[in-house]
């Protein structure tokens, strides 16, 4: 993992377009259950990317 995934984990906006346009999905796999308690999926509305962010880090009301 690269710095630039790195800082993408940590920062409330898509890391693949920038934007702020993302909603919070349900997990897709066992893999994303089991981290469910750390990390929240996204999706970006924009894009469509599926990205997580850190649960202490996911924006009030679950979107951006």
């Amino acid at each position: 993992m690269n710095i630039r995934a790195t800082v993408g984990l940590f920062a409330a906006q898509c890391p693949h377009c920038k934007s702020i346009d993302f909603r919070m999905v349900d997990a897709r796999n066992a893999m994303e259950r089991a981290l469910h308690w750390l990390l929240q999926p996204y999706r970006c509305g924009l894009c469509g990317h599926h990205f997580f962010l850190c649960r202490w880090q996911s924006p009030v009301g679950g979107t951006a």
